[in-house]
């Protein structure tokens, strides 16, 4: 069990998660990130799915392979469908702090984190019915937790309105992305497309659902509502734009990073779900045509930033502005009163954006106070770090000039009497006039935080492709050292790096043993190098940053699987996607090392080659010097040689050869072994062959056999014929070289025994 020490700082908090990047998870990491690293902590995220993920088409199941870093963890938070169930249970039945995210398994003690998905769609379901709908469907996958969830939301919402849900009216796709759901919309137009409006299960589903439908001629929203969820930038970028259910996925994040560290601290926390809430932005797409709106929603249930029954402007202002921006930062130094940022101690960044922009416009309506153009400035950059969301500036304008109008009301209200007279008629006016130039100077600023924002986005994204191009390059020309040190990072990155190898290398995870190859970035980290980790135990402490989030990423391609990418930096919330560049550089990386590996293994072959060649030379050469003692001893010994070239099939018979049987002797062109074969006496040919075919397939030791051979006058000669096999340095047979004796005078072949081969046992 955990022991209640664990209120120390700086813990390692594990996150396991199919990928690291994208709008779903990389805005889950950062929620989890924001939620831990403000009180110190370190969190590592592990990628457990591979890098070349087919267009982020998950397998059914998670791949089987060992969880890095799960010994050095002292809380985990699982994503979804990181790990197996059995796994997770085993992770459960630990004692180790776990927190789930969107995953359900029998009998889990652990709490799971989830969107509120049922008060999403409901409120998505009760949305398009006031838009006068009735026959509406749902797209998407249910087989996945959310999915699932949401499908039922949607059922219950419309059985709760007195309609029943049809099977027809569900399009079921095989995943998430926008070609299943283009996929979905051809064949609902193919039955007929019983719905006049649909709520999909993920924005991706919903953008290539609403393609479909408009390239086969129908007219959004006329023909088909639509509404998704997720919130993700693709839906903006749609035409008609999306409206989506926004889950607020980092927030998701942030309230499991609080429950984890509630039990790490030994606090008892219920398992079951654990909802955070979520956001309706309705755009064109529903039929909303005239402007987007946003609605924050907790169970479903729509509620203001402030009280419950708080309906003014300002809390309506607050609650725009914690949908359209990001709340990633706590301000803990207390600003200078008045200014832009001015907050209280420990102050939200959204909250304190708000009471800046209430503020201007208050002091204005009070007592004509105009505020200095750097407190205009200061919001314009303050909106510009909250990161707003693509639609921010069109759902802020209204709810800034509803406040406008709250105030002006006031002001009227309060009538033109006054102790001063006519200098008290006159102050409404003045006041009204301040607070109009102020509102305006207000939007104008927010107009240039939100511009700045997409224009830095923009920027990022240019650089982004320039790092990948030149990343590719690198890797395309890097040798083995290169790729171990890590010299192909772009020159851009800033944060820790390294690489860890299997051992053997390319062995993939069954070896268990992870060699650290290369650490970049970190004086200490250097000093691993060399050094060996169970899966379990890596990365070690003082690979991971201390300043950013720690990526763990496996370095594996198609079949191959080498290791683990451990790289400190940002996460990356905005891809659609999941190919966020971590990713694509583990992918990258792991093409390299396969493409090394492969002309490794082509460079010692090309030397093996080379080695043989030059054994085959030296063969030649000792050949060429001997051939003239081979001829010699022949002629001296009445004896008739032949060279059998096996790669080309043609055999040198010797001029004392070509003599024993009676043939021209002047005739030594290159022959077929036919000339030989064909000469043998039928009742010998079987045994000279299968003897031959024993030689040249590698049998070893020397031939050494008699048969009858026919001279040219028809006559059978008794021959003797030895030879000895060469064969390359694989181990084929190259050339044949021998010997024939005639051996039917028995007092000449006594005369060669003595001269030529005194030892039968011995090859010539």
């Amino acid at each position: 069990m955990v022991d209640v020490t664990t209120h120390r700082r700086n813990l390692t908090i594990g996150v396991l998660s199919p990928v690291v990047g994208g709008f779903y998870f990389g805005k889950v990491l950062a929620g989890i990130a924001r939620g831990l690293r403000a009180g110190g902590h370190r969190v590592v995220a592990v990628q457990t799915y591979p890098a070349d993920l087919d267009r982020d088409e998950f397998p059914d199941q998670p791949p089987h392979r060992p969880i890095a870093g799960l010994d050095a963890m002292d809380g985990v938070i699982v994503v979804t469908s990181a790990v197996e169930h059995d796994v997770l249970r085993a992770l459960d039945r630990s004692g180790k702090p776990l927190v789930v995210i969107s995953e359900t398994v029998d009998d889990l003690r652990a709490p799971v984190v989830t969107p509120d998905n049922a008060g999403g769609v409901r409120a998505a379901v009760e949305h398009l019915l006031q838009h006068g709908h009735q026959r509406i469907g749902f797209l998407g996958n249910p087989r996945q937790h959310d999915l699932a969830e949401r499908h039922a939301a949607y059922e219950a919402a419309l059985r709760a309105h007195g309609i029943e849900p049809r099977p027809e009216w569900v399009y079921r796709t095989r995943d998430n992305q926008e070609a299943a759901g283009a996929a979905a919309a051809r064949a609902a137009l193919d039955e007929g497309l019983d719905t006049t409006a649909t709520i999909a299960g993920t924005d991706r589903n919903a953008v290539g659902f609403l393609r479909a439908l408009t390239d086969s001629g129908l007219v959004l929203p006329r023909d088909q509502a639509l509404i998704g969820f997720d919130h993700s930038d693709g839906g903006a970028r749609a035409r008609p734009r999306l409206s989506s259910v926004d889950p607020h996925h980092d927030r998701v994040g942030e309230l499991a990073a609080e429950l984890l560290l509630a039990r790490l601290h030994g606090e008892r926390v219920g398992p079951g779900e654990h909802l955070a809430d979520a956001t309706l932005v309705c755009r064109e797409s529903c039929g909303c045509v005239d402007g987007t709106r946003t609605d924050l929603l907790v169970d479903g249930v729509p509620r203001s930033a402030g009280t419950a029954d708080d309906g003014s402007a300002a809390a309506r202002l607050a609650a725009v502005a914690r949908a359209v921006l990001d709340d990633a930062v706590v301000l803990r130094a207390k600003p200078r009163p008045g200014s832009a940022g001015s907050s209280g101690a420990g102050e939200s960044a959204v909250g304190g954006w708000v009471r800046a922009v209430v503020g201007m416009m208050t002091d204005a309506a009070a007592d004509a106070t105009v505020p200095t153009s750097h407190s205009y400035r200061a919001l314009a950059d303050r909106t510009a770090v909250l990161r707003p969301v693509p639609e921010a500036l069109e759902q802020l304008v209204p709810v800034v000039r509803a406040l406008e109008a709250e105030l002006l009301g006031g002001i009227k209200r309060r009538g033109t009497t006054g102790p001063l007279g006519g200098a008290a008629r006159a102050r409404p006016q003045g006041r009204a006039r301040a607070l109009g130039d102020v509102t305006t100077e207000i939007l104008v600023a927010l107009s240039k935080g939100c511009t700045h924002g997409l224009l830095v986005r923009s920027g990022h994204l240019e650089r982004a492709m320039v790092d990948q191009y030149e990343l590719d390059l690198e890797l395309m020309h890097a040798d083995s050292a290169s790729l171990r040190h890590l010299e192909w990072l772009p020159r851009g990155q800033a944060g820790p790096a390294a690489i860890a190898l299997w051992v053997p290398p390319g062995g993939g995870p069954a070896g268990g043993v992870l060699e650290v190859a290369g650490v970049r970035g970190s004086t200490v980290g250097q000093r691993l190098v060399g050094h060996r980790y169970p899966a379990a135990e890596f990365p070690p402490r003082a690979l991971l940053s201390a300043n950013a989030l720690s990526f763990v990423i496996p370095v594996a391609f198609d079949a191959s699987d080498w290791g683990y990418l451990v790289i400190g930096g940002p996460v990356d919330t905005r891809a659609t996607s999941a190919r966020e560049k971590y990713n694509h550089w583990a992918a990258m990386l792991a093409v390299a090392l396969d493409q090394e590996h492969h002309l490794a293994a082509l460079r010692a072959q090309r030397t093996e080659l080379e080695e043989a060649a030059r054994r085959e030379r030296r063969l030649a050469e000792e050949i060429s010097a001997s051939e003239e003692r081979y001829a010699l001893a022949s002629v001296a010994a009445y004896d008739a040689t032949w060279d059998w070239d096996v790669a080309t099939g043609t055999v040198y018979f010797s001029p004392s050869w070509r003599s024993m049987l009676g043939l021209p002797a002047d005739d030594v062109r290159a022959a077929d072994p036919d000339e030989w074969i064909d000469r043998v006496h039928p009742e010998d040919l079987q045994a000279v062959q299968v003897a031959l075919a024993a030689q040249l397939g590698g049998a070893g030791g020397s031939l050494d056999l008699e048969h009858r051979l026919r001279a040219a006058d028809g006559r059978y000669l008794r021959v003797a014929c030895r030879a000895v096999t060469v064969s390359d340095g694989a181990g084929c047979p190259t050339r044949m070289v021998g010997v024939m004796t005639d051996r039917s005078d028995e007092r000449r072949e006594a005369a060669l025994r003595g001269v030529f081969l005194p030892d039968r046992s011995r090859p010539v």
